[in-house]
């Protein structure tokens, strides 16, 4: 474990063992666990782990010990080539990231395909789940065909456009290609059916941006459907890039976890 400081807050940095996967992650604060999962190609850095001003990871290590992970084929963690280490891994390593911190319960938040996971998690895991927030999408029931094609279509031009890699780079960091790739695909592994979602009774917020894509809202709309509950905030001028960024996304989160049922006393796994 290291110890690191940030204007004079201190977190610590640490690494696992997920079924072979070595899975990074960083954790500060105290109090109710809430664990940030990032976007595709993203990593833990998304939440502002580096940075103090006004950062998501540091506003909510005030009043919660926060998580934030790397999903295995991203930032620090392991980047493994082979297809069946991703989909339902990825969901489960956060489970397995909680048994290493030997923690029973957290409110997960989950950015675009992090909402996916936390899908599949209140639907596999409902009671290691305090509260979920889907910000940037949702979980997915049934995957449209045409939003698989034009997902395709994308990832097939990042992987040959030597512009849209530069770009990726200077905004994400260095990568590689191949586990990205593959983890992307893996996605589509990754459905829940609307009897899980509806046995699922804690609190749920979705978060979007007004401008993110008409995918994103159709998705939301679906699991909204499904939980029958469920509260909706969209950020105004955001769309699925920079919603993150906008002050009123980190005061929806801050608003939903204070007002989010206490623990249960009863862990069940």
């Amino acid at each position: 474990m290291l110890l690191f400081s940030i204007k004079g807050c201190w977190a610590e940095e640490g690494f696992f063992n997920s079924n072979g996967t070595r899975i990074h992650y960083v954790q500060a604060g105290s109090g109710e666990a809430v664990v940030l999962i990032h976007g595709w190609m993203a990593s833990s850095r998304m939440w502002g782990t580096e940075q103090k001003d006004n950062s998501i990871f540091w506003s909510l290590s005030k009043n919660f010990h926060v998580i934030a992970v790397d999903c295995r084929g991203h930032g620090l963690s392991d980047k493994p080539h082979d297809p069946q280490a991703y989909g339902c891994e990825m969901a489960l390593d956060v489970v397995r990231l909680l048994d290493h911190l030997h923690i029973q319960q957290a409110h997960l938040i989950g950015y675009s395909m992090g909402a996916i996971l936390v899908g599949k998690l209140v639907a596999c895991y409902p009671k290691r789940v305090l509260s979920a927030i889907f910000a940037g999408g949702a979980p997915v029931i049934h995957w449209s065909p045409k939003d698989l094609q034009q997902n395709d279509a994308f990832v097939e031009k990042w992987q040959k456009d030597k512009g849209l890699q530069m770009v990726s780079t200077l905004l994400f960091g260095p990568q590689d290609r191949t586990a990205l790739a593959i983890a992307n695909h893996s996605l589509r592994q990754i459905t829940v059916t609307a009897s899980e979602l509806r046995r699922y009774q804690r609190p749920v917020l979705f978060i979007y941006g007004e401008r993110d894509w008409t995918s994103t809202k159709q998705y939301v709309e679906a699991a909204h459907q499904a939980f029958g509950r469920g509260d909706i905030a969209i950020i105004h001028n955001a769309d699925h890039f920079t919603t993150p960024m906008k002050p009123d996304f980190l005061a929806k989160i801050l608003s939903f976890l204070k007002q989010a049922d206490a623990p249960s006393p009863i862990f069940q796994k």
